[in-house]
């Protein structure tokens, strides 16, 4: 190829790389004009929206400083916005939905390295509005290196369709899903009745549902502990003016349910900082029942063998355990039991056998006669863990056989406690009261 050639054809190459090729890639590293505090965009009014590519912004220790009360994992790819308060304003709600990184959003007030974190979170993030205060908003990138962000920034929204118990969302049938701008809900006089007998400090920006029970419906939970405020759940029976509270706390709420009772489910901002992004889940928690029964045995090696029943569903494994109390003269005999987890295949509905074996104890050994024995079962699904525990009366006796009729029941209770999840970064306020 003549050297003439050969220049022809680097010539279209370099032309090539530099239409869609190298050129195109460092312009996306390049750092956006506000990548730091100091080149905040100014948002001139709400509300306002912007996209923007990420993927070259960097952090620094304006950044670190702002996240030390959030405790995002990182601030990876942060950009800054900027927004000053006007007479009008009372709440500023930052949005990231739909952009392609896992984005976080804190907001803060005060200069570059003294900021004073007024709220943070994953993809939303909301404040009450001082007029005349600036208001630095940090959006940032928590696990990867950045991206494509939409950011949409507004005040209070408009008021949902279901603001009041008289015009209640319906949930049909459980899973159910929702997601909901709360930041334009109000309260009345029928959250205020129905708090009575709850306590929360407030009911601010309240969103009503309500929920007729099925036949397979016997526990539910409502969860809206991924919401970016901070939420508070009332789950009450009755006509509004006149409603029953039968459960009411924090994030996280469960109830025992009946077969066509309708339960109305109350949505608050707890503290009235006006509300923001509701997620909402509805579902079943896993039911769960168990019986001992009234004669255990005692083998020769001093190991007492009881036995019972259980009964489950909607979980993937039981697990029951519990201790024994015996008295013999003056001494009392005291052991544990565990049956170290039953499969999940067998948790459907039906009635299963379980066996427990109560070791000797050191000191002083078990004898024929009346035991006290305390059980509990746990059963978990994907969401929340059911608790059943009784205290029961048990014969014990020498050899390993005995009645297969149920204990005396002496106590008997039941409740539903959250499943564990990772927690969030954030700087919530965590409340204290429940009903």
């Amino acid at each position: 190829m003549s050297p003439r050639r050969v220049l022809a054809t680097l010539a279209c190459v370099g032309l090539a790389l530099g239409l869609g090729g190298f050129v195109g890639i460092a312009s996306a590293a390049t750092p956006p004009p506000n990548d730091l505090i100091t080149g905040a965009t100014v948002v001139p009014s709400l509300p306002f929206s912007a996209t923007l590519d990420t993927t070259g912004a960097t952090t620094d220790a304006v950044d670190a400083q702002a996240n030390q009360l959030c405790g995002a994992p990182h601030t990876n790819n942060s950009v800054w916005y900027s927004f000053t308060a006007g007479p009008g304003d009372n709440l500023l709600a930052v949005d990231t939905t739909g952009s392609t990184f896992s984005s976080g959003v804190l907001i803060a007030t005060g200069t570059p390295g003294a900021l004073n974190t007024r709220a943070c979170g994953p993809i939303t993030s909301k404040v009450s509005l001082a007029s005349g205060t600036t208001y630095f908003i940090m959006i940032f990138d928590d696990s990867g290196s950045g991206g494509t962000l939409h950011v949409s920034m507004h005040g209070a929204g408009p008021v949902p369709a279901n603001d009041t118990i008289a015009h209640s969302a319906v949930v049909a049938r459980l899973p159910y899903h929702a997601t909901l701008d709360t930041t334009g809900a109000t309260t009345d006089a029928v959250d205020t009745q129905a708090n009575a007998s709850c306590g929360a400090p407030a009911t601010g920006s309240s969103v009503w549902y309500t929920f007729t029970a099925g036949r397979n419906d016997r526990n539910i939970y409502v969860d809206a502990s991924r919401s970016d405020y901070n939420v508070g759940v009332l789950i009450a029976t009755g006509t509004p003016g006149a409603l029953r509270t039968l459960a009411c706390g924090p994030g996280f709420l469960t109830s025992a349910t009946r077969p066509g009772t309708t339960y109305h489910i109350m949505i608050f901002d707890a503290f009235g900082s006006g509300g923001g992004t509701l997620r909402l889940r509805i579902g079943n928690a896993p039911v769960v029942a168990v019986t001992v029964q009234n004669s255990g045995g005692i083998d020769a090696q001093g190991v007492v063998h009881l036995s019972g029943t259980y009964r489950c569903t909607g979980s993937r494994n039981v697990h029951i355990s519990g201790s024994m109390f015996e008295i013999v003269g003056s001494n009392v005999p005291t052991g544990r039991f565990d049956t170290l987890g039953i499969p999940a295949a067998v948790c459907n509905g039906v009635n299963h056998a379980w066996t427990g074996l109560v070791l000797p104890p050191i000191k002083h050994a078990f004898a024929p006669g009346t035991a006290a024995v305390f059980t509990g079962a746990v059963a978990c699904g994907t969401v929340a863990c059911t608790v059943v525990s009784l205290t029961t009366v048990v014969q014990l006796a020498r050899g390993v056989s005995g009645s297969s009729a149920p204990a005396h029941v002496v106590k008997h209770k039941s409740r539903i406690v959250l499943r564990s999840t990772p927690g969030k970064y954030g700087n919530a306020i965590h409340a204290a009261w429940s009903h």
